[in-house]
């Protein structure tokens, strides 16, 4: 307790915890749960380990944090502005998404969404960084998102997975709608 005092001036996050009370799979809490404690191996915290070549973003060459990767990145921002379009609330900072945790009996169906969501942005960036994956466009990463949420509906509350399921195609929508140019303006 003296640590935790110490190191947070008594002040505990309180997304940390509720990570754990999310419908989505065990892996995917613990990927959440090192997300909100800044732990994941990106690369500004790989850079504190050993030498990079790069410190980049592979979407846009900015310098790559956790913020920068799930939220403040081109392609993140753009994804995030369509998931809070179809959603009907605002999903574009990690406050956000993380607020909606605490009440999830209420949101467990947006927490599964945004769940995907980070977790395939997490996985498309792996797959470019160690697969040689090419980056192409959105629509890819909202199959990766569609897909994810189809395999995670059996762990739906039954009372919300309408709504999961409206969602589901809502998004699956614009991933078949053509590629368009964003003008920036949201």
């Amino acid at each position: 307790s003296l640590y935790k005092t110490i190191s947070f001036r008594g002040v505990t996050p309180v997304f940390v915890p509720s990570v754990w009370n999310l419908k989505i799979p065990p892996r995917v809490h613990i990927f959440l749960w090192l997300l909100s404690k800044n732990k994941l191996l990106t690369r500004d915290n790989l850079a504190k380990r050993q030498n990079l070549d790069t410190e980049t973003c592979l979407f846009c060459n900015e310098h790559e944090t956790s913020q920068h990767l799930f939220f403040e990145c081109v392609v993140a921002g753009t994804v995030w502005d369509l998931i809070s379009q179809a959603l009907g609330t605002d999903l574009r900072s990690f406050t956000a998404v993380a607020s909606k945790w605490l009440s999830n009996k209420k949101f467990a169906a947006i927490n599964i969404v945004s769940s995907a969501v980070l977790w395939s942005l997490r996985k498309l960036r792996n797959d470019i960084c160690f697969q040689n994956t090419a980056w192409r466009d959105l629509r890819l990463l909202l199959w990766k998102v569609v897909k994810l949420m189809q395999n995670w509906q059996i762990l739906c509350p039954p009372l919300l997975l309408e709504d999961l399921q409206s969602y589901i195609t809502i998004i699956r929508e614009m991933a078949r709608s053509p590629a368009r140019l964003m003008n920036g303006t949201s």
